[in-house]
C-alpha cells in the first residue's frame, strides 16, 4: 500500500498547513456495493467493494477496532498491517480524510479547478475512446466518437443482451466495442491506441490504477471518475490523470436509507454533490 501511504502523507501536510480538524471515525457500513466509512460528524466516505476481502465476521472485528479512533490514527494501524485484503478499508479513509480540502477554496491552492455537476466539456468526435468500468459516460461517447471501446471486469453474460429470432441474433448495447471479463491491462494494446481513457475510481481499490494510466500512452484525456476517487486529486494530477470526476454524498442519513433499502434503486449519485476537477492552465 505504498502509494496509498504516499496520499496519506501529502493529506497529512495539508492539515498542517491549513490547521483543519482531522476527522475521528464513528462507525463503518459493509453494503453490497460499497465500504463506507463514516466520521462524528456524519461524513461519509466510499470504496467499491472490488478489491480482496477478509471473511466477514473477520472484517467486521477490524472495523470495529478502528472505531473512535482519529482517521489518521486508523490509517496508521492499517499501513502496519501491510495486508493487501485492508486496501479497501485504506481506500475508504484516505477518501474520508481529503474530503476536507476537495472544496474550491484549498484546490485553488493547489493549481485545481472545481466546477459541479458532470458535464464532460471535451470534443470527444473523431476520437478513439476508452471507459474503464461501463456505464456512467454513454451519453457522452455513443455515437458520438470514432470509436466506443468499453472495459469491465464483468464478462459479456453480466453486460451484453442477446436478442436471438428465426434469421438472425444481435448483440446489445449496440456500437462499442467490448473487452470484458478481465482487468483492462490485460488490453493494453487497446488502450495504447485510444485518443480518450476514463476509468472507475474502483481502479485505485484493485490498485491497477497506475498500470492502466501507464498503458493510455497516446491519450491526451486521461480521467478518473467516481466516489472511490475522492482523495488527493492533486497526486493523482502529478501521476498523469488530466481530469478527474468525483462526488461526495450530501446528506448520511438520506443516503443510508436508500442504500440500506430492501430494494435500493443503485441511483447513489442522486444523494451526491457531484464535481469534475481539472488543472488550471
Amino acid at each position: 500500500m505504498e502509494d496509498l501511504k504516499t496520499v496519506f502523507e501529502r493529506t497529512m501536510k495539508k492539515y498542517d498547513r491549513f490547521e483543519e480538524k482531522i476527522p475521528v471515525l464513528s462507525e463503518f457500513i459493509m453494503g453490497y456495493r460499497w465500504l463506507m466509512s463514516c466520521d462524528e460528524d456524519n461524513r461519509l466516505s466510499l470504496a467499491l467493494r472490488v478489491g480482496q476481502e477478509k471473511p466477514q465476521a473477520v472484517y467486521e472485528s477490524f472495523l470495529r477496532s478502528l472505531t473512535g479512533l482519529r482517521c489518521d490514527k486508523a490509517l496508521e494501524k492499517l499501513f502496519s498491517e501491510n495486508d493487501p485484503e485492508l486496501r479497501t478499508i485504506a481506500v475508504s479513509l484516505c477518501n474520508l480524510l481529503g474530503k476536507s480540502f476537495n472544496s474550491e477554496k484549498y484546490l485553488c491552492e493547489y493549481g485545481i479547478k472545481r466546477t459541479e455537476g458532470l458535464n464532460f466539456p471535451y470534443e470527444v468526435s473523431g476520437k478513439k475512446v476508452g471507459i474503464i468500468g461501463y456505464g456512467l459516460y454513454n451519453n457522452f461517447f455513443l455515437g458520438k466518437c470514432a470509436e466506443f471501446h468499453a472495459f469491465d471486469f464483468r464478462g459479456p453474460r453480466g453486460v451484453l443482451s442477446l436478442r436471438v429470432g428465426k434469421e438472425e441474433s444481435r448483440l446489445y448495447p449496440e456500437g462499442i466495442h467490448w473487452h470484458l471479463g478481465k482487468n483492462a491491462v490485460d488490453f493494453a494494446d487497446v488502450l495504447s491506441e485510444l485518443d480518450i481513457v476514463i476509468m472507475t475510481g474502483c481502479t485505485i481499490v484493485n490498485n491497477s490504477y497506475r498500470e492502466i494510466l501507464s498503458a493510455c500512452r497516446k491519450a491526451q484525456i486521461r480521467g478518473i471518475y467516481g466516489p472511490s476517487s475522492e482523495l488527493c486529486p492533486d497526486y493523482l494530477f502529478d501521476l498523469g490523470y488530466n481530469y478527474i470526476f468525483s462526488a461526495s454524498v450530501k446528506n448520511k442519513d438520506d443516503y443510508l436509507k436508500e442504500s440500506l433499502n430492501p430494494l435500493p434503486a443503485g441511483n447513489d449519485l442522486a444523494y451526491m454533490d457531484k464535481y469534475e476537477l481539472v488543472k488550471m492552465s
